[in-house]
């Protein structure tokens, strides 16, 4: 991901610093950090107060700080409150480049920083030194969080290669560094990240009928891609639950954001279509926009029993659509699981509003078997429009 520099900003406050000291049976430490940028830094040179565990390389420019933290046919959108077919673009918010309407455009140059860097926001591109700065907050068990160097497994060509620097960033309900571990189980009950409930601002609740770019009063009321619910009322709550978060002031110039993202899951096939359905969320906070902002063709969140689902590797016994070979998955830990293909989520914000993103991943209903994100390459738009996710 990518805040880049040179715009002046806003006064942001900053968040509270949260933090707890609750141990596994193993004296694995729940932490949960914050980035220590002041508020006079906020859109000039800076740092990030990442400086997570990540790849096994010689990297010698750690973070200093404390824990972390493109698009084409077939794109899908939130519908009108159900799930029944394809869900377009029929918002009111126009696909065109927002310079047309609303000024120039102008993005903060980026120039990747994480060839010599094990921050994970570094990783995606977000503050890297001298650029655009924002405030970061990474919440969960460090094993959670991975810096990951290079492509995702061994298929050539690649079927993850990297797309922004020379990393990017997994993200788990369980270790994240099984998703780079042939044979791994991918079952980790990571103790004391069961909140039961989606921590705030995220609300599974639908805003009803409509969605927020057909109707901005539904802004601030709900889940605005109304993507949530379907599958969130099925389980009984959130199970070892990681969240990246960022709060920043959209640079001038700026209309909108993108992001580059992967969902895996070791629960494909033996929970495919039932209650055990993991999830992720990524919910964003602003003024055109409070809800999800990645889904699936039918308007569901990304998850298991969702669309996207591109690689499968099964047999007819356990998925009724198989048998499925997915030899695009070799050198990873999901040979006999599943997984999307690189996806790319573009949203539109405000110039110069405040915004929150959030990036969550956790189990439905038990913390069994984990699913993971990979994500990279976060890139300010000029163009805007309601929320779309589409193969990348």
């Amino acid at each position: 991901m990518t805040f880049r520099n040179a715009q002046p900003l806003l006064v942001i406050p900053l968040l509270a610093t949260i933090g707890c000291g609750d141990s596994d049976d193993a004296g694995t430490l729940y932490v949960t950090s914050e980035t220590s940028v002041g508020l006079d830094s906020l859109g000039g040179p800076g740092e990030s107060s990442t400086g997570k565990p990540g790849d096994d390389d010689d990297d010698d420019d750690e973070s200093t700080s404390g824990e972390p933290g493109t698009s084409e046919p077939g794109t899908s959108n939130p519908g009108s409150g159900g799930s029944n077919g394809v869900k377009f673009d029929v918002g009111e918010q126009p696909d065109i480049p927002a310079a047309e309407t609303e000024g120039e455009c102008s993005i903060p140059p980026h120039t990747p920083c994480d060839s010599n860097s094990n921050d994970p926001w570094h990783a995606i591109g977000i503050n890297c030194p001298g650029e655009f700065q924002v405030i970061t907050n990474y919440m969960g068990d460090p094993a959670m969080q991975y810096v990951h160097t290079g492509q995702i497994g061994t298929y050539n060509p690649p079927t993850y290669p990297i797309h922004e620097g020379e990393k990017l960033v997994i993200l788990s309900s369980g270790n994240a560094v099984d998703v780079v571990t042939p044979g791994s189980t991918g079952s980790t009950a990571i103790t004391g990240q069961d909140p039961g409930n989606l921590p705030n601002p995220i609300n599974p609740n639908g805003v009803g009928g409509q969605d927020c770019a057909q109707n901005p009063g539904l802004v601030g009321t709900g889940d605005c891609s109304n993507t949530i619910s379907g599958q969130w009322s099925q389980g009984t709550g959130a199970y070892d639950y990681a969240e990246m978060r960022i709060v920043a002031n959209v640079p001038e110039g700026v209309y909108g954001f993108s992001y580059d993202f992967i969902f895996f899951s070791t629960e494909y096939p033996v929970w495919y279509q039932t209650q055990y359905n993991d999830m992720y969320i990524a919910w964003l906070e602003s003024e055109l926009w409070t809800g999800n902002v990645s889904f699936d063709e039918q308007g569901n969140p990304i998850s298991l029993n969702a669309g996207f689902l591109d690689y499968k590797d099964a047999d007819g016994n356990l998925d009724p659509e198989c048998p499925c070979s997915a030899p695009e998955l070799q050198g990873t830990g999901l040979e006999g699981h599943a997984a999307t293909k690189w996806l790319t989520t573009t949203a539109g914000v405000n110039a110069g509003e405040q915004i929150t993103l959030i990036f969550a991943i956790f189990d439905l209903s038990d913390n069994v078997l984990d699913s993971m994100i990979a994500i990279d390459n976060f890139e300010w738009q000029c163009e805007g429009g309601p929320p779309n996710t589409a193969p990348g």
